[in-house]
């Protein structure tokens, strides 16, 4: 079963505060011209999109850079909803995963925030985070990747990306504004996030996908109907 992890980029797509609100405008029509072309105009760091090293240190890697590998591989999904907002996801809670994540190559966390998109408390209410030492625990096991339902991994009052820096200075990827719910209690899920390749790339909007069997285990069924 393939399931769709993207949201729908619309003019009014929640964008990072400071970034231009997506706008399309048809240049081509059929009735005019015989064929239809849109002219997008949207920020490389809107709706479900990736960032890049590129994002935030100035020497990093653009997305453009990188093989099309590190866009793909096994998931952890990290149930992390019940914690508190504003709560911090730390190293020793990441640790007590039993070896989960020394498994997989991307390691999402639900939030619980993709509930609130659309809604200004997706923006306004502060979701769990990263610390420092949990993002640099993440880095150790050797992941492609990290992703989260929420805007951003860093609370958006961090003006320094605490966990941005120590995540892509570890040559890690971050895909943010994902759509998590039906993966929560899986743990066959292949996680494709595909960006778009234009030069430079500090950061693109995906169309990620989960790839996982039709029918699961009677625990995780369990927990996809709550």
């Amino acid at each position: 079963m393939i399931i769709d992890l993207t949201h729908t980029i619309t003019p009014e797509t929640f964008v990072y505060p400071g970034t231009p609100a997506p706008s399309f405008s048809v240049t081509r029509s059929i009735t005019r011209d015989g064929a239809r072309e849109t002219l997008l105009q949207v920020g490389s760091h809107t709706g479900t999109h990736m960032d890049a090293p590129r994002h935030i240190l100035p020497d990093g890697f653009g997305l453009d850079q990188l093989p099309a590998s590190q866009f793909c591989g096994r998931a952890a999904v990290i149930n992390v909803s019940h914690l508190a907002p504003g709560s911090v996801i730390t190293a020793d809670f990441l640790r007590e995963q039993n070896g989960y994540l020394r498994s997989a190559d991307f390691a999402l966390f639900y939030t619980g925030w993709e509930k609130k998109w659309d809604t200004p408390a997706f923006l306004d209410d502060p979701f769990p985070i990263l610390d420092a030492e949990a993002a640099q625990y993440l880095v150790c096991c050797g992941l492609k990747g990290v992703g989260t339902d929420a805007i951003s991994v860093d609370a958006l009052s961090d003006a320094g990306f605490t966990a941005h820096h120590v995540l892509l200075n570890g040559g890690l990827v971050i895909v943010e504004n994902l759509c998590l719910k039906k993966l929560v209690g899986r743990r066959d899920i292949m996680f494709f996030a595909l960006p778009l390749k234009f030069e430079d790339a500090d950061g693109a909007p995906v169309r990620a996908i989960a790839e996982f069997r039709d029918f699961p285990e009677p625990e995780e069924k369990e927990m996809l109907e709550k």
